[in-house]
């Protein structure tokens, strides 16, 4: 959670922001009811105490040529010493990979993948994971999306 307290104005100005991290700050003070200079300054407390992190924009993941994703169940090996400190190296490295959780359960990581086509993807699983400090794989490949929200409920 976090220690600052967020009222109808803050919450108003962040679910503006989810939708469009652009947005002229005189229209979001408008849309949300508030001076632009009163705005600002819980905008920049938002940031100031970390509730908002960073802006980014969201691609097209088609039209940008990753005509693939997946997500990949992965298990290192526990017998090897240092094997999650490689696993997460080996993550950390790897541009493909845009989303790791620690997860509980059979599998140790929950990963996502964006590539270009099958063949980026076979390598992926087939080259790159194939390492002596990976103990298991399994992999998921996305169809389509029903839901990806940017907002969050407050």
């Amino acid at each position: 959670m976090h220690d600052l307290p967020l009222d109808g104005y803050d919450v108003r100005i962040l679910n503006f922001l989810l939708k469009d991290s652009q947005i002229p700050r005189l229209i979001l003070a408008e849309k949300v009811g508030l001076s632009s200079s009163q705005c600002f300054r819980r905008l920049k407390r938002l940031e100031e105490v970390g509730i908002i992190e960073r802006y980014a924009a969201v691609l097209n993941k088609e039209k940008a040529g990753l005509g693939i994703t997946a997500s990949i169940m992965l298990q290192y090996r526990k017998s090897e010493m240092n094997a999650r400190e490689k696993a997460i190296n080996l993550i950390q490295e790897t541009p493909e990979i845009y989303e790791c959780h620690s997860i509980t359960g059979e599998y140790d990581f929950m990963l996502r993948v964006h590539c270009k086509n099958m063949n980026e993807f076979n390598i992926l699983v087939n080259n790159t994971f194939q390492t002596s400090f990976i103990s298991g794989l399994h992999s998921y490949m996305l169809l389509s999306c029903f839901k990806q929200q940017q907002s969050l409920v407050l």
